[in-house]
């Protein structure tokens, strides 16, 4: 019998173990072998479902640490996004005050005074980009990033969460009953000790 199928024989039954109610709930009137046999095959299960609640956390943590990563790459993206639009705005506001002097020319001859002609051409500079406008640029053209590298993850960890919450009940549920078990065991002992 080669490894693989130890395992899945031994997967099938630690399944059929965790249907077992026995093992999931002492009955109202236990009998000594019924908690013999709770004591003997509950540590298996619940090293089972240990080992289950272990990967899923190592998982989980894996994938938070995937997040911290890309976040750290979309902070990158974010900076590198309000860097070129605050060098772009620089680069036309540079365009423009060169070009100023023959704007104010051009627009005396038209007739405007050399007041207006200042002022027209003080309002056509390019905008400074405030810091709102730069964290919605940034944000609007990094929503893909977000959408295709981060989010799928988040839904991962709330799945897997999810999975070891789970899990996490049944450890408690099949723990529980063993710990009463033993309690019962010694009730058990002390009783024919007496007798």
């Amino acid at each position: 019998m080669s490894r693989y199928q130890k395992d899945t024989n031994r997967i099938k039954d630690i399944e059929e173990l965790l249907k077992d109610p026995l093992l999931a709930q002492i009955p109202s009137d236990p009998q000594p072998a019924e908690i013999a046999e709770i004591l003997a095959k509950n540590p298996t299960v619940i090293g089972w479902i240990g080992n289950i609640l272990a990967e899923l956390d190592l998982k989980i943590s894996n994938k938070k640490l995937l997040i911290s990563k890309k976040n750290r790459e979309l902070d990158l993206k974010k900076s590198e996004i309000r860097l070129g639009t605050i060098n772009a705005y620089r680069t036309k506001l540079d365009k423009s005050l060169t070009n100023e002097v023959d704007e104010i020319k051009k627009l005396m001859e038209t007739g405007y005074t050399r007041t207006e002609a200042k002022e027209i051409v003080r309002l056509r500079r390019p905008e400074k980009p405030r810091e709102a406008d730069l964290s919605d640029k940034a944000e609007y053209l990094t929503r893909e990033f977000v959408k295709d590298e981060i989010e799928p993850l988040e839904d991962q960890i709330v799945l897997l969460q999810k999975e070891y919450d789970d899990w996490k009940v049944k450890y408690k549920l099949f723990e529980n009953n063993f710990k009463a078990s033993q309690s019962i065991k010694g009730l058990i002992q002390n009783d024919r000790d007496k007798y």
